[in-house]
């Protein structure tokens, strides 16, 4: 519970007035509810009016109040939430040397009117062609999965614009390895800005006509030096076209500005395998997300973002048990369902203390991770 109270709450603290009748520990309950149980405010209320044996705000008010934030306002609240779980993994010597990461996408699908704010058109599915899309940038190593860096992408902002504010802000708390990517990215302004940060990056060969055109007759494994990009004045840069078989003797086709010889072209698959983590990190995430028909973008991107701060917490945890006890499996029984179980019981018995303001002094008297 003191994990709550020291990462999310002072960082997302609601703007209730001071003679608000319930305390932020009575709305983050309701939040809490909401996103392990994957129900809307509204409902997760009305269940906590009923199984709990004292008063849980309405869902009406908590979306009330969320409708109070400003875009930006989140987005600089959740990163300080983020930063603080940086720099506890740090002081527990959990963020030492270089990590990999991996860079993805995630959308939110939207039922509303697509001239409605942040609105992104995407493929169909699901029944709709409207997204909410989020860009995110998590750690993919075995013992370390924290999401350092989550932004909104609004329609007009380039692939290489994301790259950038997501690589800027992690090299700043961590070292980073290798960036993996999937074919999404794959342009030339996006290599040639990694190129010009100094990071080395890893993504599947998208097959253009110029691809295909350098692999013709090559044997696995095969470094080919190649351009992308250039076309009709756009800009263009040169990296390395890596062919490789994989388990199944089928070729993969990277690219990639990492220096390599033949030798060292196998492990191009187990790298990019890592980039898994980000998949698990998204599915974890959505499990801790509340669910929501409103149209309101800031209730919208509180709820992802808050759902980042939980998947966080919970990875932290795992974390903090894994190198305890050496074994990663040793922590397989803390579901995020049961962590969110403890949030809910943890922020309903604080919930009649005192103010958040006086957190610190009451930390002494509730359950501690």
């Amino acid at each position: 519970m003191a994990l709550a109270q020291t990462v999310i709450m002072p960082h997302l603290k609601l703007k209730t007035h001071h003679n608000c009748r319930f305390t932020q520990y009575d709305y983050f309950k309701v939040l809490a509810y909401a996103a392990t149980q994957h129900c809307c405010a509204e409902g997760s209320g009305n269940d906590l009016k009923f199984s709990s044996d004292v008063a849980s705000p309405t869902g009406e008010a908590l979306l009330h109040h969320l409708k109070k934030f400003g875009i930006t306002e989140l987005r600089q609240s959740s990163q300080r939430a983020i930063d603080e779980i940086i720099r506890m993994a740090k002081s527990r010597g959990l963020l030492k040397g270089p990590v990999n990461v991996a860079i993805d996408y995630t959308d939110n699908p939207y039922y509303g009117n697509r001239r409605d704010p942040m609105v992104i058109g995407a493929n169909p599915e699901r029944g709709t062609d409207r997204v909410f899309r989020y860009a995110t940038l998590t750690i993919i190593e075995k013992q370390c999965r924290l999401t350092i860096r989550a932004i909104p992408v609004y329609v007009g902002l380039k692939k290489h614009e994301v790259v950038a504010d997501l690589i800027s802000f992690a090299n700043e708390r961590i070292e980073i390895g290798v960036v993996c990517m999937d074919r999404g990215f794959f342009s030339a302004e996006v290599f040639a800005l990694l190129d010009s940060m100094g990071i080395n990056y890893l993504t599947p060969a998208v097959m253009t006509p110029r691809i295909i055109w350098s692999m013709r007759a090559q044997e696995p494994p095969k470094i080919i030096p190649i351009t992308i990009g250039g076309y009709k004045g756009s800009k263009k840069v040169s990296t390395n076209m890596v062919i490789v078989l994989d388990e199944d003797m089928d070729r993969m086709t990277y690219v990639t500005n990492m220096e390599l010889d033949r030798m060292h072209t196998r492990k191009l698959n187990k790298l990019y395998a890592m980039r898994w983590g980000i998949e698990t990190a998204y599915r974890v995430t959505k499990g801790f997300r509340p669910k929501t028909t409103s149209k309101n973008y800031a209730v919208r991107l509180f709820y992802f973002l808050f759902s980042v701060c939980l998947y966080n917490l919970w990875e932290y945890l795992a974390m903090v048990l894994s190198a305890a006890k050496k074994d990663r499996k040793g922590i397989s029984s803390i579901t995020a369902s049961l962590f969110g179980t403890i949030l809910v019981h943890g922020f309903e018995r604080c919930g009649t203390g005192p103010p958040i303001d006086d957190m610190k002094s009451s930390m002494r008297a509730v359950m501690d991770f």
